[in-house]
């Protein structure tokens, strides 16, 4: 929102905006599931770890580790960096 006159005004986003916005929502789709439920109830809902650890019947432990790999992933994904593969081992 934009303030004028003393009033505040709601801005029509941008191309640029919608298409980040866009982009958001296609690299969280790629996110494995478990790590995209983390991160749409913590950052989008506001729960806290203990909350989301009863929401989803894991330790609290698990959904920090979750939260950690998946904002990294997202991070990686909107970078256009190639997802990691499988190393092989001889």
């Amino acid at each position: 929102m934009e303030r004028v006159n003393d009033a505040y005004v709601a801005r029509q986003p941008t191309q640029e905006a919608e298409l980040h916005c866009k982009e958001t929502l296609q690299a969280l789709d790629r996110l494995p599931e478990e790590q995209r439920h983390v991160l749409l109830l913590v950052c989008v809902e506001d729960l806290s770890y203990a909350e989301v650890a009863a929401v989803l019947g894991v330790p609290i432990g698990t959904v920090m580790s979750r939260l950690s790999r998946g904002r990294e992933r997202l991070r990686q994904l909107m970078a256009g960096e190639a997802a990691p593969g499988l190393r092989r081992v001889k």
